[in-house]
């Protein structure tokens, strides 16, 4: 799937009712090799064949318009309308001819050594000249440079068909339907949609009809849709417009126009948008895509409680929400008024269901503060049995299951004091935040537990992403050495063009990004590096400032820098400029400055807030135990809590960690009667060295390389 080059303005407001929504262009990019594996299948069976060639001795049977996509000499009898049998004898050779035939369906041809000659002129009589450009390319040796892909040939003998059904040559199908006709060729719509493969192909009336006009229910709108699909595997729209065009490929079984609309909605969720998701799903019983929109859902709760939509949210649904130990809310009490809008739309029906849905708040996770305003709801405030339900969850001594969202925050390695607290030490521990809880007022409050270490030793200055749940390192040092700088990377991955130290990385879109950092010489760089993982390696657009300590993360498709260290006036100095890059145009936008410096800091986006943990300030030569947020939409920075300790150069990252470490028993709070302090963190143990990787099935990639020599 690709974006085109919108969003353009549609018609309509948007979702706020003020501002034009966005509409999207997309095209599946393996529409056109699954395209013509229907074919190839179609015309080994001789399914919809319409033109019969005979070569030397031997008949072959194709489909006249994707031989007349690739050769003018079968276009021009399409245009005749002379399809039927042909020879070509005097032509091609049988050879030249199955090349030409073999390169109409699969974008490629099997050629011995000494035959270019023989093809070439086969290709040029035949009229097909992107075979001639590859048999000339290849030479009598059959070598030879490179050209397109047998996918981009596909792609471009697509192109070619779909040219000839809006000229309308070659069409042997005319549907009507409201008073409109639509004409378009047998083959084509049965290899871009199962709906027309079983009418033409499976011994239906339809798959008999002649050249007369075939009368359908389907609606044009839907004709419009699934025709120029069948041909060119893309569709454009508004995000409601996708959501119609998903529903239409549901009910006419068109599979990649439905995976790709899916995917679309899916990648532009937004609170009121998952609401509808939801409901698609629901009618639909489309789970895997109702498991996305639900976790949606908890991650954003609370912009989904506040949305017009909400209120109609089927009571199955808002219990599964609200029940969920995955619900993201900053404090239990938006849980609890989330419920309340849910049965105030309609109290008079709803309230027999209160209890059921209060059951699914977790009062024993609120404050006095918090309870205070639960008390003071008039659905609580009088004696009755909701306000006894409330007492007896905040009484019960019991334990009480608090939230934790399946992303865990991963800090691993940095350098931090050492227990003597005069000299700084290396660490390869890794550690995640077990969970966040609201203190008193805006204080909030991490509770870390260890989950493992490094199988080579201490590790700080490096960068730290995650692919696939898979945890990639790269770079750093191990000590203190000028030329400890490494060029190693981790689960298994390319090296480093260069040393590098003080980098920082992330991904998006299956690619890795590096940018910025220090190399040999100690200067601090503003380059962009693009990796991809067995793959080349591309430079972009440099950063607007020079850094190194920094941090980077994708978000909302971009890319965000924060912090760091510059070269200022003959030393190094704190870099608090922040600035965030769009791949698209290849560009860098300023952002609003960190409140506070984080050199060497770790970072992290959880629940779609970008987080800055740690670090040190250069000008003061203090580390920092903070945790620093920013909210993308409000475009602020926000204090969030501290650190298990104050700790520089550390790296961080978010994995899903399996229900045996978010749900043991130590997830369990007792009742709240007062705070509790916060337990220590809890020692998991220490995994083998060999043993190292992923939660629960940790493995290092034995054949990662060690430290490469450029």
């Amino acid at each position: 799937m690709w974006p085109g080059e919108g969003p353009e303005p549609a018609e309509g407001p948007g979702e706020e009712g003020n501002t034009p929504e966005p509409r999207w262009k997309l095209r599946s990019e393996c529409h056109a090799r699954q395209f013509f594996e229907v074919a190839l299948e179609l015309r080994g069976q001789g399914q919809l064949v319409d033109m019969t060639v005979m070569a030397g001795t031997q008949w072959y049977q194709a489909h006249g318009v994707v031989l007349a996509a690739v050769s003018a000499f079968f276009c021009q009898r399409l245009v005749c309308g002379a399809a039927g049998e042909v020879d070509v004898s005097p032509l091609a050779t049988p050879r030249g001819w199955e090349a030409v035939l073999d390169f109409a369906y699969t974008g490629a041809f099997t050629a011995m050594p000494g035959t270019a000659g023989e093809l070439v002129a086969a290709a040029q009589a035949l009229g097909a000249p992107r075979v001639v450009e590859i048999c000339q390319r290849m030479g009598d040796g059959l070598e030879g440079p490179e050209g397109r892909s047998p996918d981009e040939e596909q792609w471009e003998t697509l192109q070619g068909m779909e040219e000839l059904f809006r000229a309308g040559v070659g069409c042997d199908l005319a549907l009507t339907t409201e008073g409109e006709t639509f004409r378009a060729h047998r083959v084509a719509l049965s290899c871009g949609c199962e709906y027309f493969r079983a009418m033409f192909c499976s011994g239906m009336r339809e798959a008999r009809q002649g050249a007369d006009p075939l009368p359908t229910l389907m609606a044009p709108t839907d004709l419009r849709l699934l025709l120029p699909f069948a041909y060119s595997g893309t569709v454009a729209g508004s995000w409601a417009e996708l959501l119609g065009a998903a529903e239409t490929a549901l009910q006419y079984q068109a599979s990649g126009l439905l995976a790709l609309c899916l995917e679309a909605l899916q990648r532009a969720l937004s609170p009121a948008r998952s609401l509808d998701l939801l409901a698609f799903a629901r009618a639909y019983d489309l789970r895997s895509l109702g498991t996305a929109a639900q976790a949606y859902a908890l991650a954003n709760f609370d912009g989904v409680a506040r949305c017009p939509g909400f209120p109609a949210l089927p009571l199955a649904e808002l219990l599964a929400l609200l029940g969920s130990d995955e619900l993201y809310v900053a404090s239990e009490v938006e849980a609890f008024e989330a419920a309340l809008r849910w049965l105030d739309a309609d109290r008079t029906r709803r309230l027999p269901h209160a209890e059921a849905i209060l059951a699914r708040v977790r009062f024993s996770l609120m404050g006095t503060r918090e309870l205070r305003r639960v008390r003071a709801a008039d659905l609580l405030a009088p004696p009755g049995r909701l306000y006894q339900l409330l007492v007896a969850a905040v009484a019960d001594e019991g334990p009480c299951r608090v939230r934790t969202p399946a992303g865990a925050l991963v800090i691993c390695g940095g350098e931090g004091l050492a227990p003597s607290l005069a000299t700084r030490r290396p660490t390869q521990e890794l550690w995640f935040a077990h969970r966040f809880r609201s203190g008193v007022g805006l204080v909030k409050q991490v509770e870390w537990r260890r989950l493992g270490q490094f199988p080579d030793g201490p590790r700080f200055r490096h960068a730290a992403v995650v692919l696939g749940n898979m945890l990639y390192v790269l770079g750093g040092k191990h000590y203190y050495g000028v030329r400890d700088t490494l060029a190693t990377a981790f689960r298994p991955c390319s090296p480093l063009p260069a040393p590098l130290c003080g980098h920082a990385a992330c991904t998006l879109d299956g690619a890795i990004y590096v940018s910025g950092g220090c190399d040999g010489s100690s200067e601090c760089r503003t380059w962009l590096l693009r990796l991809c993982p067995g793959g080349p390696s591309a430079q972009l657009a440099p950063m607007l400032e020079e850094r190194a300590g920094h941090i980077m993360e994708a978000l909302g498709e971009r890319l965000y820098v924060a912090g760091g260290l510059r070269w200022h006036d003959g030393g190094y100095t704190d870099q608090l400029a922040c600035e965030v890059y769009s791949p698209g145009p290849d560009a860098w936008v300023r952002l609003s400055p960190l409140p506070q410096a984080h050199v060497g800091g770790a970072s992290a986006v959880l629940q779609g807030e970008l987080y800055v943990l740690g670090g040190y300030s250069q000008e003061t030569y203090q580390d920092t135990h903070l945790v620093h947020a920013y909210q993308p939409a409000q475009g602020r920075w926000l204090m969030l809590g501290t650190l298990p300790q104050a700790c520089a150069d550390l790296r961080a990252c978010v994995l899903l960690l399996p229900p045996a470490l978010r749900g043991d028993p130590a997830c369990l709070m007792p009742h709240h009667g007062t705070r509790q302090p916060l337990a220590p963190p809890h020692r998991m143990g220490t995994l083998p060295p060999t043993e190292w990787g992923t939660p629960l099935s940790p493995t290092w990639d034995k054949n990662a390389p060690s430290d490469i020599p450029l």
